[in-house]
């Protein structure tokens, strides 16, 4: 940083007052890192300005360290950093030769580069401090998002094992449908509720690896046949491309119907029952996670359907 106008004159008396021969201040300007050949231009200016005045014949030191400080004050921080060294080697020599005022000078830097000390140490702490803080909160942010899903999932578990009691089939499959919705929400998988296209209904839909799924949804006293998935399947066809589908069957699925899936074309969907559900309910991954198991496995088998069993 730069150093203030009442340093600078500090360090000027210093350095001008503090040595008694000429090679001493070279010395110690060259041990405190500035080159033979830059002092011997600033000498040559000292010089040059001294033959002016007509007053010496030979430059006063303080005319050299003028020239010094001036060069040192255009070079930005590298000059800055200079500056430091001289004043961080003045305050730890003796300077035997030195006059009152330049020992006066250099118990003022000294006390200054103490100062400096401390207010660097402050705002070490200062800064240490709030970036504990920062951490402490961070932390505490994190725990009352990790509470608040945590909830948030109790709570559909809850509604999920209290749709068990529903005795009416058609309440029941409403209150699956917003239920699904409300835990896509969750897991962040941008669900939209169920939609009419033409001939076709749609009971909703969701993002999975950045592209749309179709969801299907069936609560029904038995396992699902394959007469529903070719239905399904239907719908998916003729959409984009990368068009997918979930079909969702709490009391799973026939080994018929599964069976019947498997090496019949690309696969468009893949299924999970209760089980599945209850598991994203009960576990960190979530649904996502499960979704990506059931899919990976289908992707690499053409199976679309892998129970919890053989997670």
């Amino acid at each position: 940083m730069p150093f203030d106008a009442i340093t600078l004159t500090h360090l000027e008396d210093a350095l001008s007052d503090g040595f008694k021969y000429h090679s001493n201040l070279d010395d110690f300007i060259v041990r405190s890192g500035i080159s033979q050949s830059s002092l011997a231009l600033l000498r040559a200016a000292a010089e040059q300005k001294s033959a002016q005045s007509g007053r010496f014949s030979k430059a006063p030191k303080r005319y050299v360290v003028r020239e010094l400080l001036a060069s040192l004050s255009e070079q930005g921080p590298d000059g800055d950093r200079l500056v430091a060294n001289l004043i961080t080697n003045l305050v730890g020599l003796p300077l035997k030769d030195a006059s009152p005022k330049a020992l006066a000078a250099v118990e003022a830097l000294r006390a200054k580069l103490n100062s400096d000390r401390s207010s660097k140490q402050a705002e070490r702490a200062h800064q240490k401090d709030q970036r504990e803080e920062a951490e402490r909160a961070a932390h505490r942010e994190k725990e009352r998002v990790r509470v608040a899903k945590q909830t948030a999932r109790d709570s559909l578990r809850d509604r999920f094992q209290g749709l068990m009691a529903e005795g009416n089939a058609q309440t029941r499959g409403y209150l699956l449908e917003t239920f699904l919705s409300d835990l896509f929400e969750h897991e962040g998988l941008q669900p939209r509720g169920s939609f009419k296209l033409k001939g076709e209904q749609i009971d909703g839909s969701f993002v999975w690896r950045a592209g749309t799924s179709f969801l299907e949804a069936k609560w029904v006293k038995d396992p699902v046949a394959g007469a529903d998935f070719g239905a399904f399947n239907y719908k998916i066809e003729g959409k984009s491309a990368d068009t997918r589908g979930l079909f969702v069957s709490v009391n799973g699925y026939s080994p018929e119907a599964i069976q019947g899936m498997n090496g019949k074309g690309a696969l468009k969907f893949v299924c999970i029952d209760g089980a599945h559900i209850m598991r994203a309910l009960l576990t960190d991954g979530g649904l996502p996670a499960i979704l990506e198991r059931v899919w990976r496995h289908a992707d690499e088998t053409g199976e679309a359907y892998l129970p919890v069993s053989a997670f």
